[in-house]
């Protein structure tokens, strides 16, 4: 673990402050060719090599272990932390959210103002992250032009959207949607860089408008070792094609065995 870069202090007060932060220009330009070619070659998820690569890249190991690991579970042959769902995407310039099951309504994975196993939370000085969402933009991506948005702030939002229904998701049928949308944010980037949000902070999808290339994005989500979202639905023999500490990022949920849940097996394997 000796190459994986450390949360730094700022990187936690944003995080925090935030509910999201960027790594710029994190892989050469050789890493983006290759991984932009599979990605454009039709790739649906990033569990295969080459992109299988980019689950456990040492630019986003540290951060993820500070936000969503116990120091206690954490080793030189196991991950902290769990790899639950992955899907890249091509949007050519032109691409709308009416593409999306959801048309883009901003939304959250559970609301926060709830108790609930994803929700962000921070205590005795350690952040945990709850369901979080890692995006490997392969692209440029300029403000204003499609990137994913950001409610920054509302993962710590301690009342409702506005809507009839406290425990929906998103902000629909909220009076206050508008005014919500208009105070969203998102960001720039290089080729290459990384985008790190919890899942408890309201965002969104947009219509891709930058005309000069595609967004090609890499979609990676993760969570702690006790709770998950998302059906993985990998099976065991792709798994077992990764490195032996790469496959603890897809061990099941439950306790398991002498030293805790620490090593990846068919018969200890995410659903």
């Amino acid at each position: 673990m000796s190459d994986v870069i450390a949360m730094t202090d700022e990187q936690k007060f944003f995080f925090d402050m935030k509910g999201w932060i960027t790594l710029p220009a994190v892989l050469d330009d050789g890493e983006i060719e290759e991984m932009k070619a599979v990605v454009y070659g039709g790739a649906k998820r990033s569990y295969e090599a080459p992109l299988d690569r980019l689950l456990d890249h040492p630019a986003i190991v540290g951060i993820l272990t500070e936000i969503l690991a116990e120091e206690r579970y954490v080793s030189e042959t196991c991950y902290g932390f769990r790899c639950e769902a992955s899907f890249t995407t091509v949007r050519p310039p032109g691409w709308a959210t009416a593409e999306r099951r959801d048309n883009g309504m901003p939304h959250v994975v559970r609301p926060p103002q709830r108790a609930n196993a994803m929700r962000y939370q921070v205590a005795g000085g350690k952040i945990f992250s709850g369901l979080t969402r890692v995006v490997w933009e392969l692209e440029e991506a300029k403000s204003g032009q499609g990137a994913t948005s950001f409610l920054s702030g509302s993962h710590k939002a301690h009342f409702p959207y506005g809507g009839p229904d406290p425990l929906k998701p998103n902000i629909g049928e909220s009076p206050w949607e508008d005014a919500m949308r208009d105070a969203m944010e998102d960001y720039s980037c290089p080729p290459g860089s990384v985008v790190i949000f919890t899942e408890s902070l309201v965002h969104a999808a947009n219509d891709w408008t930058n005309p000069d290339n595609a967004r090609c994005a890499v979609f990676n989500c993760y969570n702690s070792l006790w709770s998950q979202w998302h059906r993985t639905n990998l099976d065991h023999e792709a798994i077992m094609q990764m490195p032996e500490k790469r496959r603890t990022l897809f061990r099941g949920t439950w306790q398991l065995g002498e030293g805790g849940n620490q090593v990846y097996a068919e018969e200890n394997k995410a659903l």
